[in-house]
């Protein structure tokens, strides 16, 4: 049959659907498939090849659809893979061996109800497209119909002008004074008083009596005061351990 250029349509309006005509079978193409699922009829006495040529007579005569279209192709090569099998001489297992990769016969079988469970949902979806969504969801911005609204008058901008610039500006709120709660010449006095005892003491004891973590970083302070003039020694023996102040000699 020569070949003719066809005209495809994205849409199923103008598409007439294709039937087989066969000595052992007259309808739809989905009806075939099904009696082949079924096993109501033997896939040896369906000729493929009459059917693929009757399929092409069929598009040169209508507008294609690329759903059907695909659908077709989709059914013969699963009926042309299944007939195949069921005429191939030899052992079932030693084929099965030599190709292991591919399906035995009722596994295409299986594939072939499987390809019609899709194909039906696949048309309810379809049909509920625009009709009732799945999937609720909130309108966008470019969903809402645009509201008319009235040109503002130019003098309204220029009074909210005028309004605003006879606003005063914010007053900065005044500097809050904090009252010092401990100075370091109170915590060099403490710290000569813990070493008058027996000369030395632990900074980290010292530090947990102190009641405030002001206090605690004065004291600090103080100590480093006190080591600057050479009047205390600062012994640390290892990294995070106990730092030991004593007297200077």
């Amino acid at each position: 049959m020569p070949l003719e250029p066809l005209s495809i349509s994205p849409t199923r309006s103008r598409f007439e659907p294709f039937e087989v005509r066969l000595p052992a079978f007259a309808g739809p193409l989905a009806l075939l498939l099904h009696l082949i699922e079924s096993r109501q009829l033997d896939v040896l006495s369906v000729p493929l090849a009459e059917v693929a040529d009757a399929y092409v007579a069929h598009l040169a005569t209508t507008t294609v659809d690329m759903g059907a279209l695909s659908e077709f192709v989709s059914i013969a090569a699963q009926l042309i893979l299944l007939k195949s099998r069921r005429l191939l001489p030899g052992d079932p297992a030693s084929f099965a061996v030599e190709q292991p990769e591919e399906a035995d016969e009722e596994e295409l079988r299986q594939r072939l109800i499987e390809y019609r469970a899709v194909r039906d949902a696949a048309a309810a979806l379809g049909d509920l497209d625009l009709v009732a969504p799945l999937v609720r969801r909130e309108p966008r911005v470019d969903d809402l119909p645009e509201a008319p609204l009235p040109p503002l008058p130019a003098g309204l901008l220029a009074t909210a002008m005028a309004a605003l610039l006879v606003i005063p500006e914010p007053e900065e709120p005044a500097p809050q004074l904090m009252a010092r709660e401990i100075t370091i010449g109170m915590q060099i006095t403490a710290l000569r008083a813990a070493l008058a005892g027996s000369g030395r003491i632990i900074l980290q004891q010292l530090l947990a009596t102190c009641r405030s973590r002001t206090e605690a970083t004065v004291t600090i302070l103080a100590t480093l005061e006190l080591v600057r003039r050479r009047q205390i020694r600062v012994q640390q023996d290892e990294l995070f351990g106990p730092i030991l102040v004593e007297t200077a000699p």
